[in-house]
């Protein structure tokens, strides 16, 4: 047989259950502010990964040298040397370093087979020389040395002066590992193939375009050029692994472009 409650005991049970209700409504807020939060973080990776994504992509567009230079008088396409009529059908692309003996190798090679097509009106040749090897040269940095002294040729000379002096360091080039020329000696060849004494000694001896040689370095970097000589036929990179070979190749290609 049942018994009334007292008004205590019913107020005693409402108030529990109201405590109940509470803890239960303030388990589920608890619950939903740690949802809301997971969703929050999670914005916020997504949003840094995506900012650091583009500024990374910013940044590898950027010349990694941070640096603007001003070329010298003469070249092409912001860093090549150009030899021979520019309106001719085929162009062959010669990355290079004055220190580098297969460099040196090549151009003996291929210096009567290039400058037959060159007269003849049917190559032009781009020269992109590097400064890859400044390491090889005892701490002198020959390789800029020698760049910078071909770009103060070409902007006080202009480029046929430019090219006797391009042939001219790869006739006197130093072994690899040596100091390489001094700059006196630069500046003596650079007389010897025509230009003035007076306009490049100075900047010769002060690195004028120094900032050039190595946006020049850079950008050949970026362009997938890792190794000299690098010969490319209208764009097209050669495969050859000896320079008989190499020279061939570079023969073959060029007939085939000029559809022989």
């Amino acid at each position: 047989m049942s018994k009334k409650k007292s008004n205590a005991t019913r107020r005693a049970e409402q108030l529990a259950t109201h405590e109940r209700a509470a803890e239960i409504r303030k388990a589920h807020e608890r619950k939903e502010r740690r949802r809301r939060n997971g969703f929050i973080a999670a914005g916020v990776v997504v949003v840094l990964a995506l900012v650091l994504g583009i500024g990374y992509a910013v940044q590898s567009s950027r010349d990694t040298t941070g640096q603007v230079a001003t070329p010298p008088a003469g070249v092409v396409d912001d860093y090549a040397v150009p030899r021979g009529d520019p309106e001719a059908p085929v162009t062959v692309t010669i990355y290079e370093d004055f220190m580098c003996p297969f460099c040196g190798q090549f151009e003996a090679a291929s210096r009567d087979l290039l400058s037959s097509y060159v007269d003849a009106g049917d190559v032009r040749v781009e020269y992109r020389v590097l400064s890859f090897l400044d390491r090889a040269s005892n701490g002198t940095d020959y390789s800029t040395r020698s760049m910078n002294a071909l770009a103060v040729v070409l902007d006080t000379a202009g480029p046929e002066v430019a090219w006797e002096f391009h042939d001219l360091l790869f006739e006197n080039q130093p072994e690899e590992g040596t100091d390489g020329l001094s700059d006196d000696e630069l500046v003596d060849l650079a007389v010897e193939a025509g230009a003035t004494r007076d306009r490049v000694a100075g900047p010769i001896e002060q690195r004028k375009f120094e900032q050039w040689v190595r946006n020049a370095t850079d950008a050949a970097n970026r362009a997938g050029v890792s190794s000299t000589p690098t010969v490319m036929v209208d764009g097209e990179p050669l495969e050859a692994t000896t320079i008989d070979a190499l020279v061939k190749e570079l023969d073959e290609a060029v007939q085939a472009a000029l559809g022989g």
